[in-house]
């Protein structure tokens, strides 16, 4: 288990534990560079089965891309078990929500149409992904309304066997290794019928399914369609149920009145449009045909206010992007805001998929270090253990930064580098070796172009970023000379300009006195 305090990777500090399982922990950590929340999932280290079950989870998670699934932003095994870093989800669980306080008729179909459509999803994947595993624990209900399922520990894939895995009462029975049956699209069917009956009843679905079949069959309080469509979910035979999750959408739609759907469609037109002109499309338009101001120069009055320290806040980021998606802007300034979006999802946020999303359309004879972005980016999605190839992407990109300029792209590309040899488990204990070199080397750079005038480092930003880093590397090799020398120049450097970062340094140079 992992202990309040804790930093991981020298970037999550752990809070506190939010939740515990048979095998696994589930912490919320914070990220020291960022200040950005994230769970971290620890799984213990017991037997094979542990070994199997993580790198599952890992497999499952960084193929999806869909509202209602957390992504996986890191993951690596150490010696007590496997650490797997994704979005923090803050809400709570249905199981929770439903102990609370009551939920209208409308607004559980409204959740069951939801959780329907997100599991047919991971149905129409290629290679398809089984949930297996669907239960009110397992669904959170965020702080503004919408869902999210979490705990993919023990999905699979269609044509798989049973296993020995599965939450009694909910899992299919074909689901349990001594039936020996395939498991495809209705397995998801069963556990979602269970799923239904769990929540307008508040009760735990029980072990033996023909008692629960009775128990359904005789609850007044369930409305005939509905307790027909549960029945038709939970059939103990395959062939019985519901064929795929398009089949129970078209099922579940009939549970919902005219004025209910008509109220539906109408929210949905009223969300779209809120998110059209949140996403400043209807500024462009209006912009467009009536007025001779471009685009780009509306879109940079709406980004004032929205760069704090040379770098866009999210609110900044999202303004772009509503641009961007609009296809409003000319070409060159598409190139370059494209570029910048991607690199910020590829430095701050560690989103690979939507890093590559955006270094795609960039020109690469303009931005020629799109060309190591995107081979990184595929590496990062396909969790590629090929350590050969990731490093000597990282060499060539580090070969590439030296022949730049003294200018801020180079000094911010030196960060992002030491991020990814930081991130290299293939390299275990030599990754800091690397990772020193490399913000080293860069601190030297900077202060020869600092002292000669070929760049102004603002407010010692770049500088103080290295030598926080150097210290922190330093401390952890208990290199104490070198991690007092580096942190007394970020203190100073820093200021009082990040109370945060000033007081972790002083700690760490307090546990070296120890």
């Amino acid at each position: 288990m992992l202990s309040n305090g804790m930093i991981l990777r020298d970037r999550y500090r752990i809070v506190r534990c939010i939740g515990l399982g048979g095998s696994s922990s589930v912490y919320l950590a914070e990220d020291v560079s960022i200040g950005k929340k994230w769970a971290v999932k620890f799984i213990a280290s017991r037997d094979d089965d542990t070994g199997w079950l993580a790198q599952n989870e890992i497999n499952m998670m960084i193929r999806l891309d869909y509202e209602m699934f957390p992504r996986i932003v890191d993951a690596w095994q150490e010696a007590e078990g496997y650490v797997i870093v994704s979005d923090y989800i803050e809400g709570i669980t249905l199981d929770k929500v439903l102990k609370k306080s009551p939920v209208s008729r409308k607004m559980m179909v409204d959740w069951w149409v939801s959780i329907a459509e997100a599991i047919r999803y991971l149905h129409m994947l290629k290679p398809s992904i089984l949930y297996l595993d669907l239960k009110l624990e397992n669904i959170m209900l965020k702080n503004d309304g919408s869902l999210k399922l979490i705990d993919f520990g023990i999905a699979g894939r269609i044509a798989d066997r049973g296993s020995l895995y599965g939450t009694v009462g909910y899992a299919a029975p074909e689901q349990y290794f001594n039936r020996g049956e395939l498991l495809d699209e209705r397995t998801d069917v069963f556990a979602f019928g269970m799923l239904m009956y769990a929540m307008i009843s508040r009760k735990r679905p029980v072990k033996e399914l023909k008692d629960q079949e009775r128990m359904i069959r005789k609850d007044r309080k369930v409305p005939g369609k509905l307790k027909s469509i549960i029945l038709n979910c939970i059939c103990e035979e395959k062939d019985g149920r519901y064929r795929s999750m398009d089949e129970l959408l078209r099922a579940l739609n009939t549970l919902r009145t005219k004025r209910y759907v008509r109220f539906r469609v109408a929210a949905c037109a009223c969300a779209a449009v809120l998110s059209l002109i949140m996403s400043g499309f209807f500024a462009v338009r209006h912009v467009l045909a009536e007025s001779a101001v471009t685009p780009a120069a509306e879109m940079a009055g709406e980004l004032k206010g929205h760069i704090k320290g040379g770098e866009y806040t999210d609110e900044g980021i999202r303004i772009i992007c509503g641009y961007l998606e609009a296809g409003c802007l000319d070409a060159e300034a598409t190139n370059r805001f494209s570029y910048e979006v991607a690199r910020h999802y590829f430095s701050v946020k560690r989103n690979y998929r939507e890093a590559l999303r955006y270094f795609n359309p960039v020109d690469e004879e303009t931005y020629p270090d799109v060309v190591y972005y995107k081979q990184l980016c595929g590496l990062q999605l396909s969790f590629e253990e090929d350590c050969e190839k990731y490093a000597g992407c990282i060499k060539d990109f580090e070969d590439y930064n030296r022949g730049l300029g003294y200018e801020a792209v180079r000094f911010e590309n030196t960060i992002m580098l030491a991020n990814l040899y930081e991130g290299m488990q293939c390299l275990k204990d030599d990754y800091a070796d690397a990772e020193t070199e490399c913000l080293e080397e860069g601190l030297k750079d900077l202060r020869y172009a600092v002292m000669t005038g070929l760049f102004i480092d603002e407010n010692n930003v770049y500088e103080a970023e290295y030598c926080r880093r150097l210290c922190i590397l330093s401390a952890a090799r208990e290199d104490k000379q070198k991690a007092v020398k580096y942190g007394e120049e970020a203190l100073e450097l820093l200021a009082d300009r990040d109370i945060r970062a000033s007081e972790d340094i002083r700690n760490r140079l307090k546990e070296l006195d120890r």
